[in-house]
């Protein structure tokens, strides 16, 4: 199974198979029972894109906190306890060979810092920016440079769920009682964000192919300054739908604790298993797999942007899967996300508020 693989032009449509053992997709929203217990180091997407200004830059973005309403925005904060690290790799093995390291301090009058750490040694601090429920617009972000010349750039807080999806419909669909409406059931809905822009040679080198991921950990007292030590690794994101479609519900928490280099021996077979009882085929099944193992986003340099070459806040990854996983050009219909992106940094959009 290969590391890398090139983007697919795909003929999303609106045709639909009806198969009873199809996944209930997500992206990676509350997809094991120990990250439902803590939204804080609930991955529930990743991103990795270029800079649409300046291609030298590189994007990442870890979304947590699923499904954050509104009317609780002022509650939502980062554990001070956790690491939330975004890890790169330019080996076929996808042994980490670079790492970006945020940690918070704890919640205090009213407010919260990130520190994140760069491989290079450069150390950013700045403040995240808080949820409110004693407005009707959303706090302005806080958007922190790192040092001259440095190119980096940092936010860190609520932000518009980028994910969008039709679940209801789909759940429908598989019943046999509906279809696809396009009704985006992750709309409304905020998560926080960590988005962190900075030279991609910093983390790749020269190389033209490497990958990305994403992982939380939780360490018994607040973490201050690296080596981190005595961590437990809590939920870990590449590809979108990988543990919630395609790992079995009694191998979720395991993979999610496990690790992309041994995803080809752990974790491969349960997934051509799942997908052979989806009845995907031969074609489709070898696509998906050299996607999910090991389950790190790439990307190629000499290739345009999307999914599932990195992934961009606007791909339609689900129409993407859906087709690939049904043999069958498969839309949900939906119209993007629910409100617009932001052309510029941080590039999601702001987060809902309470009316």
């Amino acid at each position: 199974m290969s590391l890398f693989v090139g983007r697919r032009e795909l003929l999303i449509g609106s045709g639909a198979l009806l198969l009873p053992r199809v996944p209930a997709l997500a992206a990676d929203h509350r997809d094991s029972p120990a990250v439902d217990a803590d939204i804080a180091t609930d991955i529930t997407d990743i991103y990795m894109f270029r800079a649409p200004h300046d291609h030298r830059l590189l994007v990442m973005v870890m979304d947590t906190h699923p499904f954050s309403i509104a009317d609780e925005a002022a509650s939502y904060h980062y554990e001070p306890s956790a690491l939330y690290r975004f890890n790169f790799t330019t080996k076929r093995t996808a042994e980490p060979t670079a790492e970006i390291d945020f940690i918070f301090s704890p919640f205090a009058s009213g407010g919260q810092n990130f520190t994140a750490f760069f491989p290079n040694g450069t150390v950013v601090t700045g403040p995240v920016t808080q949820g409110t429920v004693t407005s009707t617009t959303p706090n302005p972000p806080m958007i922190t440079q790192g040092p001259p010349g440095s190119g980096i750039t940092i936010f860190a807080g609520p932000r518009d769920d980028p994910f969008f999806f039709d679940f209801v419909g789909f759940e429908r669909f598989l019943a046999g009682t509906g279809t696809f409406t396009g009704a985006d059931a992750f709309a409304g809905f905020n998560v926080n964000a960590i988005v962190v822009q900075f030279p991609l040679e910093m983390v790749a080198g020269h190389a033209e192919k490497f990958g990305a991921w994403g992982v939380t950990y939780t360490s018994p007292q607040p973490l201050s300054a690296p080596p981190f030590v005595d961590l437990t690794q809590i939920d870990r994101m590449g590809n979108p739908a990988v543990n919630t479609a395609l790992i079995p519900a009694s191998l979720k928490d395991a993979f999610n604790a496990g690790i992309p280099q041994d995803d080809a021996q752990v974790f491969a077979p349960v997934i051509l298993q799942t997908l052979a009882n989806f009845g995907t085929n031969a074609q489709n099944t070898a696509t998906l797999a050299s996607v999910a193992v090991p389950d790190t986003l790439k990307l190629n340099r000499s290739m345009p942007d999307g999914f599932p070459n990195g992934r961009q806040l606007t791909d339609r990854v689900i129409d993407t899967l859906l087709t690939l996983i049904l043999n069958t050009p498969t839309t949900d219909g939906t119209r993007g996300n629910d409100v617009p992106f932001l052309p510029t940094f941080p590039y999601l959009a702001s987060p809902h508020q309470a009316p």
